[in-house]
């Protein structure tokens, strides 16, 4: 399962790479637009080919803005436009379309 899912991860970072790297550099060219970022907790996340899988799902998401994972702690920190999304979509969004089980890390009440 874990190859199969570095497999697609990397595949997906091939065909889709291009059009990723190009919403990316759009949005930086927007300075001015206020932005939230979240952490995620990626349940099934274990090597850098589901990273890549992650982030490449994550940044389809219409309002993500940058993508940042770390596999070892199965978490990733997503920065997005709250104009057009929320951090509990893009978990579910990752959840439904890329298979990964996410869920939102709430923060404690001080």
């Amino acid at each position: 399962m874990r190859l199969r899912r570095a497999a697609l991860g990397t595949l997906l970072m091939l065909l889709v790479g291009i059009g990723v790297t190009t919403t990316v550099a759009e949005a930086a060219q927007d300075p001015a637009q206020k932005t939230a970022t979240s952490t995620l907790k990626v349940l099934d996340m274990f090597c850098a080919g589901c990273e890549a899988a992650f982030k490449i799902a994550a940044k389809n998401i219409d309002g993500v803005k940058q993508v940042s994972t770390d596999s070892k702690k199965r978490t990733a920190e997503v920065t997005y436009d709250p104009s057009k999304t929320t951090a509990e979509a893009i978990a579910t969004a990752i959840t439904k379309n890329a298979g990964f089980k996410t869920e939102v890390v709430k923060k404690p009440k001080s």
